[in-house]
């Protein structure tokens, strides 16, 4: 069984979506405003064709069915299937205000999907752009509506702006917002719970982009943001930063110029997720690029692997905080 698993990335074309996927990271994209490649996804009808080794050809989740322990490690339980989802988001122009539920409500109203908890790094961002994160005061449900029908949806938010390697936590019930001009690897549950709360009246096909408002009042925190949304990193040792723990997922940034063994970022044992932020590297024999996401197997988490950096690296390490209590 393969240490290392790479993915075809998944593209999707959207209204707000742009080309820096192809003028940052150098892929190769088909045509159209493309704004998200997914990475790594078991979500729904959208998985992932693994693109190396024994494995290539396959899908994750048949892989992972067929080779649970090797892939997955033994503390991951197959009934919810992959808990992780992958995303580089190219945001051209603003994505709608929007809102995610908490898994408690979807288990009651939306059962086709789980809660979604995300975490944002900022890959690259243009002058001046932004992003919402929160109220930028105490609000209601009944003052909150009144807003969003007078068209006044975005006074009372909270607006950021971000700097290259800033990273946030969206925790459901966060009313956000990604801003045209920000390129961004998004770490969230396998979930495509979204209610869009304002869009900016952007026509799709000649018509409205449906809202959900009766869903998103039902599920925002309508207090003031405490801040918390903004990470700030937590030095580990000389190489890792903790960028955050929480009870879906944990992220840490590593940098190195050395040849390092990989961490383990969790004491369970279980798979981790890399994305090659700066520089180039070499694992197993294998070469990646800045831009390029990866998953090291479990098995491969159990040995002793090294990355052999050709340059300056930095990388997003993330794992699942979701385990089987089997």
């Amino acid at each position: 069984m393969q240490n290392i698993i790479k993915f075809l990335p998944i593209y999707k074309e959207k209204i707000w979506g742009g080309r820096k996927l192809h003028t940052h990271l150098s892929r190769n994209l088909p045509e159209g405003k493309i704004g998200e490649s997914w990475e790594i996804s078991d979500y729904g009808d959208d998985i992932s064709i693994i693109c190396n080794g024994e494995l290539q050809g396959m899908n994750f989740r048949e892989a992972y069915l067929k080779y649970p322990k090797e892939i997955l490690g033994e503390n991951i339980s197959l009934k919810k299937g992959f808990p992780l989802l992958v995303k580089i988001i190219d945001a051209s122009e603003n994505l709608s205000i929007q809102v995610h539920p908490d898994d408690e409500y979807t288990l009651k109203y939306d059962k086709k999907n789980s809660g979604k908890k995300e975490a944002w790094y900022i890959l690259q961002t243009d002058k001046d752009s932004s992003i919402i994160c929160g109220f930028s005061v105490d609000t209601t449900k009944t003052d909150y509506q009144k807003l969003v029908k007078e068209n006044r949806a975005e006074n009372i938010l909270q607006k950021l702006y971000p700097k290259n390697g800033s990273s946030y936590l969206i925790n459901p019930g966060t009313i956000h917002g990604i801003g045209g001009g920000n390129l961004i690897l998004e770490i969230q549950q396998s979930s495509d719970s979204t209610y869009r709360v304002y869009d900016y009246g952007r026509l799709d096909n000649g018509k409205p982009r449906e809202l959900h408002l009766d869903k998103a009042l039902d599920v925002l925190n309508f207090s003031k943001s405490n801040g918390l949304e903004n990470l700030t990193p937590v030095k580990i040792d000389e190489d890792r930063s903790l960028l955050t723990e929480n009870d879906k997922f944990r992220l840490e940034l590593f940098e190195t110029e050395k040849k390092k063994e990989v961490p383990a970022i969790s004491l369970k044992d279980i798979f981790q997720i890399l994305h090659v932020v700066e520089g180039e590297l070499e694992i197993d024999s294998i070469s990646f690029k800045k831009g390029d996401t990866f998953l090291i197997t479990a098995k491969g988490m159990r040995q002793n692997i090294f990355l052999s950096p050709k340059e300056k690296l930095k990388l997003v390490i993330a794992c699942s905080k979701e385990y089987s209590s089997d």
